[in-house]
């Protein structure tokens, strides 16, 4: 982006549209609505973005070795060599295909390098005659012929072996000739086990989803929400995690309750009722909503069943479809820009009209498990917490929100339960304190102050 940008700006008679890069404006946090860096007293800052910094190098240090190299492909160089597509398991070797010189020019001898980086050696499985290898099994590798078919046939034999583990790393092979240089991207990959789950012989809804809620404080309105999901699937499995005190017993045929410390708080509560999951995909419902016919749960696991989405929403109450947008948008030292645009989309879910991608959805949601368990809901947030979750799903869950699958809401707020939900100024500040520190959030804004 800098780079376009100062391209952009060079007078060399270019008529540019500069409104058509994504990022128009940087993080700016002058008209945000959640200023997360008011919640760090003067005093700290200083220390505190130091002490931030220092933890944001070591995770891009841990992230950077698997992340995709940006690679410039000349046209002009006369060397054929793969870009993509290349992977090694640990202490695995791997032939590297398509590498050849293309020169036309006749020469008395061709010679040519492969380096790599970090975390292999370089081989070959077959010597060809007329073609010197040196430096087999190193780093570096020359190859020298008379004859330009002769070197070009030796490199169809060469390969890499990793000998430096990783379980996501990539590797750089650098290929020379003569002043011409190309980097070859090699990826570094442990062999995964897949997560599978059997849906049983007959393909029940009961075997592939668990219905799951956190309670608090509101035995009216959880007894209301089982005593719907009975009616409508009487086999589904239900977890209720539950903070309250007094504890009132919910445990029945198929409803697992689960007790926990008074007031352990919204997403400790989450974490436990997703612990327990055992099928492949969970439904999260509040405690204070209600099944009704429109709530067909059979609808939201077509569209998860043939998508590759991980979580899918239905609406709640009369409201109709919520979605909302979210992105990242850089800034300093002082941190980055949560930017929001609100009744938003990413777009149609492909053969779903009813779908729109999106960042954030409602509490109403069918979601692949192993992918919500990957995530977590972090146990900071004890009483209040959204978007929160959403944040932390941004570039690891595919989210889409649809509009033909419904469930009611019955807002119920007993005295006692509201002393506990509005925790007050003191709350809210220390969560803005952790989201400053822990994403590199600064301020979240609307999408319209930052385009």
């Amino acid at each position: 982006m800098d780079c376009l940008l100062f391209a952009l700006n060079s007078t060399d008679g270019l008529t540019t549209t500069p409104s058509l890069l994504h990022d128009k404006r940087p993080c700016d946090c002058s008209r945000a609505s959640h200023r997360l860096w008011q919640a760090v007293d003067d005093k700290d800052r200083n220390a505190i973005i130091k002490r931030r910094a220092e933890e944001l190098a070591k995770y891009n240090q841990r992230v950077e070795p698997s992340k995709d190299t940006l690679t410039i492909v000349d046209g002009s160089v006369p060397l054929s060599y793969p870009v993509r597509g290349l992977t090694v398991a640990p202490e695995g070797t791997v032939q590297i295909p398509g590498l050849q010189v293309l020169e036309k020019t006749i020469r008395q001898k061709y010679e040519v390098q492969l380096e790599t980086a970090n975390y292999g050696v370089l081989d070959t499985i077959a010597e060809v005659v007329e073609a010197q290898v040196k430096g087999l099994r190193t780093k570096s590798l020359t190859i020298r012929s008379k004859s330009l078919s002769r070197l070009n046939r030796q490199l169809q034999f060469i390969v890499y072996t990793n000998n430096v583990y990783d379980i996501d790393a990539t590797e750089i092979i650098t290929f020379r000739y003569l002043d011409h240089r190309v980097s070859i991207p090699l990826r570094i990959r442990v062999r995964t086990v897949p997560l599978l789950y059997d849906p049983g012989p007959d393909n029940n809804i009961n075997a592939k989803v668990t219905v799951i809620t956190k309670t608090f404080l509101r035995y009216d309105s959880i007894r209301a929400l089982l005593s719907s999901i009975r009616a409508f699937y009487p086999n589904i499995r239900v977890v209720v995690a539950d903070d309250s005190h007094p504890v009132e017993d919910l445990q029945a045929k198929n409803i697992d309750h689960f007790v926990m410390p008074f007031a352990s708080g919204w997403f400790a509560g989450r974490n436990l009722a997703v612990s327990q999951v055992t099928t492949p995909y969970l439904l999260w419902v509040d405690d204070d909503f209600v099944f009704v016919k429109e709530t067909k749960l059979e609808n939201l696991l077509e569209v998860i069943e043939n998508t590759r989405l991980d979580l899918v929403a239905g609406t709640v109450g009369r409201t109709g479809i919520r979605f909302t947008k979210m992105d990242i948008v850089p800034g300093d030292e002082k941190g980055d820009c949560l930017r929001i645009h609100d009744l938003h989309h990413w777009g149609q879910v492909p053969g779903f009209p009813q779908c729109r991608l999106s960042t954030r959805v409602t509490n109403f949601f069918l979601a692949r498990t192993d992918s919500v368990r990957a995530v977590g809901f972090d146990p900071v947030y004890t009483r209040t917490a959204h978007t929160e979750f959403f944040m932390a799903t941004m570039g690891r869950l595919r989210i889409a929100s649809c509009d033909h699958v419904r469930i009611d809401h019955v807002s119920n707020k007993p005295a006692e339960y509201r002393k506990f939900r509005n925790a007050g100024a003191d709350y809210q500040t220390s969560q803005h304190q952790h989201q400053y520190f822990k994403h590199n959030i600064q301020c979240w804004v609307d999408y319209n102050t930052l385009q």
